[in-house]
């Protein structure tokens, strides 16, 4: 029989620590990955709530004298936004009658910059975001 010399040098190896070099591998990553996630919820949400100022400024300038449309539809969408907490660094209303339908309809368009506060360290850019929403006159108002 022959033997066999297991010397004692060749010992079983253990992966202490792997996993902590993984998690520091992957850290930043994972770190990107959520602030892509936060940025895009942040997007949508903004989204939504121009859309909402839209409407509230299209019913609005519905309600009022054609003369006074445009300072309704103001008025009503940044009360709406700074309701909801948008905050835009530049908003822009405008609201114009549709003389070619009957009855008339006012079509209003918000276009806000996007308030990046919180993101100044990401170096992100204000984002221009518009809403536009339409909404019949109403014929019977009291100031016709």
């Amino acid at each position: 029989m022959q033997s066999v010399d297991v010397s004692r040098d060749e010992r079983p190896r253990h992966d202490c620590g792997s996993a902590t070099v993984e998690a520091v591998l992957l850290a930043p990553a994972l770190v990107v990955l959520l602030l892509f996630v936060l940025h895009l919820g942040r997007w949508s949400s903004a989204e939504a709530r121009l859309r909402t100022a839209a409407d509230h400024a299209a019913r609005a300038a519905s309600l009022v004298h054609p003369s006074r449309m445009s300072s309704a539809a103001r008025e009503a969408a940044l009360d709406n936004l700074v309701t909801s907490g948008l905050t835009c660094e530049r908003l822009v209303v405008s609201a114009a009658v549709l003389h070619a339908t009957d009855p008339r309809v006012v079509e209003v368009d918000v276009e806000c910059d996007v308030a990046r506060a919180g993101l100044d360290a990401l170096g992100m850019t204000p984002r221009r975001l518009s809403a536009s929403s339409s909404e019949v006159v109403d014929r019977w108002r009291a100031d016709s």
